[in-house]
């Protein structure tokens, strides 16, 4: 018999040193942090002040003896604890890891050397100066503290040898040194958390850069492991890699070939990112599998190995499982001699085959359990024609019912990629029921296939409608399902590009009253208020909801109640805070007409022909107000409202013939808007015929932006009375904000109004940022966010009495 040090192994050579992923992505998260720090920095320059502050007053009323022992033990620690460590790695000929540990601190040294006289000198800018250094009477604290960040990229890079209680002690040291160099005064809480971050950011590049030493299992390491499992293998090839695993074939000393799979945590970290962006956006059920676990990886797809073969269902038989490192893992099977189903030819893909494939699937939901992948290279066909299942990593045991039917949907579509949706749909119908059939219909979207079928199924024009289409043609009664789909997911990539621009846009505002301040204090607003302005500007507020309760009734033949429909308004300031401008309140009135009896239809030609009507008065009061803030301005002479008008009419102008021009876009378009506005010109012309409804709808439209506009200009005059900005300047700037609130798809224009309010404000209407900018957030406190608050209980009174 062979040893395993006899057998030769075909595989391609491994260099001596390899980047690991997630070195990179350790170094890309702690830029990031850095970043994120920064900017965070900046407008809460005062409360880290503060907090410095009151960090040293607390901790100075502790006995100074033990604030001097506690201060020389750290100093202590933090210099033997890297020498020791150091000592340790050599003793354990780890040579090179100690020698990349004294580059990455010389680099961290010279870095924050270089980086703390670059801040100190002018070339600078001095907002990095502001948050990183403390200012401490004649003196001030250097930005980065060179100590620690050499010390920190030094215990990074050499690392503590699985010793948790070890590292726990170390890091508790520099955590203690760091706050007695706060205290003493010799650093800025702002700089220590740069200067941690910026520590091992540095040992993190440096590994990237340099490699670390290749510990990865070799093919030698897999023959000894088969060797021990009692395989006997006498040769040995590598197959190549997937995304998380490397392959090997192994042929034993008994004939037989097996197909070994190695896991390792850098092939893991490969895909981390795709894998954490599905956990984020996708619900618990439609998950797959945990994102960096190898234990767990093994462990799930040796117990789905088992209980399929257990269940009587073809899958290749596991014969050994085996860890080959701390990092690393191998699972082995027995070759099954055949090809996936995306390699069979067209006259292969029998229909005996189609059944035989969704009979597996009928055994896995009467055991259940769920496949979770059912991709075309999944499935494979031996020579007799039997199905068997591959790939069992994602696997569920105990499977719920909603993850039986995620695998018939997703298997629905990777059948129908190469069957075609009849025959899928209909082979499917004969062996698990209409029923089953129809029960899974909800779970057909693209969000919960796998990528390689995600990929085929867009290349394939309408594959998941007709899937649809011919399962509505077995059972109609699950067109029902189809109206309303389970939700999968828990964030769209939509919602994550809004909640982005609402943090930018809301960083934006809070730099734009850092940047002011003192000027802006709570203390000096309150001085010089003025509650009379303060008053009216609460009832403007108010007056806003009358008048879209006008607007509604006056677009509606049929009478409304009263206050039933003020109530729906108020519920419309709770719901718009969760949805991008001008959605939210359309889709809650739509909802409240039909809960009145009035049919969908009209319902929809009612809200789009207040939208129309509400968009055309908006441009003509635009082009109003600036032309009587033109004519009566006083002292902003060099402001021309009309270019303000042309330019506007001219974004509007390009926006629509881009649209018109790019076919794309022009069926987005009209897919979007004919639904909304079709019916609205009959609805606008019944509404001409009654002059009480017309007068109303057209009424409230302009009521609703006066009072909108007295709102913001009562709150200007209510931070400062004696600010010359006229209400026609005032209602030019709100209207035009207005608009751009409702073309960013951000909640309610949180942050976006806000910084466009108070930018026109300062550059048109003359004002300086103390009175714009509190001016901006009173108004938006009374029209936005302190209606949330009634908003809520309307809308859930409204939806006890069942009018939503």
């Amino acid at each position: 018999m062979l040893l395993p040090t006899q057998i030769m192994v075909d595989e391609p050579p491994e260099p001596r040193r390899i980047r690991r992923p997630p070195d990179l992505m350790r170094l890309l998260f702690e830029t990031g942090l850095i970043a994120v720090v920064l900017l965070l920095a900046v407008p809460g320059a005062s409360t880290t002040t503060g907090l410095e502050t009151d960090i040293h007053n607390s901790i100075t009323l502790a006995p100074q003896l033990f604030l001097s022992t506690i201060t020389l033990l750290t100093n202590i620690a933090t210099a033997v604890i890297p020498v020791g460590l150091a000592i340790e790695r050599l003793y354990r000929r780890e040579g090179r890891r100690v020698a990349d540990g004294v580059i990455a601190a010389a680099i961290a040294y010279l870095i924050a050397t270089l980086l703390n006289l670059w801040i100190d000198s002018s070339a600078s800018t001095d907002w990095l100066s502001e948050v990183l250094t403390r200012h401490l009477g004649t003196s001030t604290t250097t930005p980065l503290h060179v100590y620690i960040a050499t010390v920190i990229a030094f215990l990074t890079m050499i690392g503590f040898g699985d010793r948790p209680a070890l590292q726990t002690f170390t890091w508790s040291c520099v955590l203690t040194y760091a706050v007695a160099t706060l205290i003493n005064g010799n650093s800025a809480l702002v700089g220590l958390m740069v200067t941690f971050l910026f520590g091992r950011t540095v040992a993190f590049g440096w590994r990237y850069a340099r490699g670390v030493v290749n510990a990865r299992p070799t093919g030698y390491d897999v023959v000894t492991s088969l060797f021990d499992a009692g395989l006997q293998p006498v040769a040995c090839h590598w197959t190549g890699e997937t995304e998380d695993t490397r392959r090997y074939e192994a042929d034993t000393h008994d004939g037989r070939l097996l197909d070994v799979t190695v896991l390792d945590r850098d092939r893991q970290a490969v895909g981390l990112v795709y894998r954490l962006y599905r956990r984020i956006r996708l619900r618990g059920p439609a998950q797959r599998r945990n994102l960096l676990s190898l234990r767990r990886a093994v462990d799930q797809e040796a117990l789905m190995s088992y209980a399929l073969r257990d269940a009587g269902i073809r899958t290749p038989r596991l014969v050994a499982v085996r860890e080959l490192s701390a990092d690393a893992a191998l699972l082995a099977y027995e070759r099954v001699e055949g090809r996936t189903l995306e390699k069979l030819s067209a006259e292969e893909l029998t229909d005996e085959l189609l059944t035989s494939i969704w009979q597996l699937q009928q055994q896995m939901q009467l055991h259940q359990v769920a496949h979770r992948r059912f991709a075309l290279d999944s499935l494979l066909v031996d020579r007799d024609g039997q199905v068997w299942l591959m790939d069992l990593r994602n696997g569920e045991i105990a499977a719920s019912a909603l993850q039986t039917r995620l695998d018939t949907a997703e298997l629905m579509a990777t059948l129908a990629l190469r069957f075609g949706p009849e025959r899928t749909v209909r082979a499917g119908a004969q062996v698990l029921g209409v029923e089953a059939m129809g029960a899974a219909l909800p779970m057909l979207q693209p969000v919960v296939l796998t990528r390689t079928t995600r990929t085929a199924v867009r290349k394939s024009k309408d594959l998941l409608q007709r899937i649809r289409e011919q399962i509505l043609t077995y059972q109609p009664q699950a067109a029902i399902r189809v109206a309303e789909p389970v939700k999968l997911e828990r964030l769209r990539p939509r919602t994550l590009l809004t909640v982005a621009a609402g943090l930018v846009a809301a960083y934006l505002v809070l730099y734009q009253l850092a940047s002011a301040g003192s000027s802006i204090s709570p203390s000096k607003i309150l001085a010089t208020a003025s509650p009379w302005w303060a008053i009216v500007a609460v009832a403007s507020s108010v007056m806003t909801y009358v008048a879209a309760a006008m607007v509604l009734t006056g677009f509606i033949p049929e009478r409304l109640p009263v206050v039933r429909n003020f109530l729906v308004q108020v519920a419309a300031g709770f719901v718009s805070i969760v949805a991008p401008a001008a959605v939210g309140g359309v889709a809650l009135n739509t909802r409240y007409l039909q809960k009145q009896g009035i049919a969908t239809g009209p319902a929809v030609s009612a809200v789009g022909a207040s939208q129309a009507v509400g968009f055309i008065m908006h441009i003509a009061l635009i082009a109003a107000f600036s032309f009587i803030a033109n004519t009566g301005s006083t002292g902003h002479s060099a402001w021309a409202p009309s270019t303000v008008v042309i330019a506007i009419l001219l974004t509007i102008g390009v926006f629509a013939m881009i649209t018109i021009g790019v076919k794309p876009l022009r069926k987005f378009a009209v897919a979007r808007l004919k639904p909304f506005f079709e019916g609205t010109l009959p609805r606008l012309l019944d509404v001409a015929q009654n002059p009480q409804k017309l007068s109303a709808g057209l009424g409230g439209t302009i009521l609703l932006s006066l009072m909108n506009a007295l709102c913001l200009w009562a709150s200007i005059l209510a931070i400062s009375p004696h600010s010359n900005i006229s209400y026609a300047t005032t209602a030019v700037v709100f209207l035009t904000a207005q608009a751009i609130g409702s073309v960013i798809p951000v909640p309610s224009g949180i942050g976006t109004v806000e910084l466009a309010m108070a930018g026109a404000l300062t550059s048109i209407g003359g004002l300086s940022a103390a009175v714009g900018t509190p001016a901006v957030f009173l108004f938006r406190l009374l029209r936005t966010y302190l209606p949330v608050i009634p908003g809520y209980f309307a809308f859930t009174h409204l939806q006890r009495k069942g009018a939503l």
